[in-house]
């Protein structure tokens, strides 16, 4: 009894020993990670304008400090496809053919696009260089601007976020779209004017500024919600750091204390630490 005990025990060790140097056990081992295919289609704040080098010129999209690619940089994605283009309202997001890089391939989408259809160039320039306050002489047009966000979405958005979900659901329906919203680069309302702006911003061209940035989020939600995309609510993590404060997440214009003299293509828009914090946001929201 003892004697086949102990070749019983040979046996299994033998076997175990198989197993472990060259058995298909060892070579099957736990999953590897796959990081999931990204297209990052949208404005300048998704090409990341003015974080130079540019791979673009034309469209002024970063070559290495965009969102999207510090993901691909951490390896928490593959980015598939970049066609984010500075300037891009909704409409030039489509007639780009960005929409079209999405694939049977692609596991993510993030979508960053509405402030160019929303004036929000023609807004930053009245309160830099004027007053864009409820009781100045631009009182009209500002409030324009703002009451015009929810018919710009209802006429802009809404069928931009369709030809996306149209697109996502022909080539791979599983494929997830995050919609990112926008950091606003001026003083929260109510929040302290930093040194950098000290007499060139009032309280009520912060308060303004506040209302313009949440309204196009709020319309960024709701047709988030309305596509089954998933919203991606990142613009809590900017306060503070405005490009009044000394620690500022967003490029300068010139005239700023500090800030180049030359015309900037990126002002107000994320510099490299503005785009950590989106990557950095999107990072904890890749897979739920």
């Amino acid at each position: 009894m003892r004697s086949l005990l102990a070749k019983v025990v040979v046996v299994c060790t033998v076997v175990a020993a198989s197993v472990v140097i060259g058995g298909p056990a060892a070579a099957a081992g736990p999953p590897r990670h796959r990081p999931p295919d990204l297209v990052a289609i949208g404005d300048s704040f998704a090409a990341g304008t003015g974080n130079t080098p540019y791979s673009n010129e034309a469209c002024l999209r970063s070559a290495n400090a965009a969102y999207s690619e510090r993901l691909d940089q951490l390896r928490l994605v593959k980015l598939q496809a970049f066609p984010a283009c500075g300037g891009a309202t909704t409409a030039d997001v489509i007639a780009q053919g960005q929409i079209g890089k999405i694939t049977k391939d692609t596991d993510i989408v993030t979508v960053q696009a509405f402030g160019n259809d929303v004036q929000f160039g023609t807004l930053s320039r009245i309160c830099l260089g004027d007053d864009c306050s409820l009781d100045g002489k631009n009182a009209a047009t500002v409030q324009a601007i703002l009451d015009g966000i929810p018919s710009a979405a209802a006429t802009n958005l809404d069928p931009f976020y369709g030809k996306i979900r149209e697109r996502v659901d022909a080539v791979n329906p599983r494929a997830r779209v995050l919609v990112v919203d926008y950091g606003n680069p001026l003083p929260a309302a109510g929040a302290r004017i930093g040194f950098f702006c000290q007499g060139i911003l009032t309280p009520g061209e912060t308060q303004v500024a506040q209302q313009f940035a949440d309204g196009i989020n709020v319309e960024l939600a709701k047709a988030a919600a309305k596509y089954d995309f998933t919203y991606i609510d990142a613009a809590p993590r900017f306060r503070g750091l405005d490009i009044c404060g000394f620690a500022s997440a967003f490029f300068r214009p010139p005239g700023l204390p500090g800030a180049s003299d030359d015309p900037v293509p990126g002002a107000l828009h994320p510099n490299k630490v503005g785009q950590g914090i989106y990557a950095a946001v999107l990072a904890g929201r890749l897979y739920f």
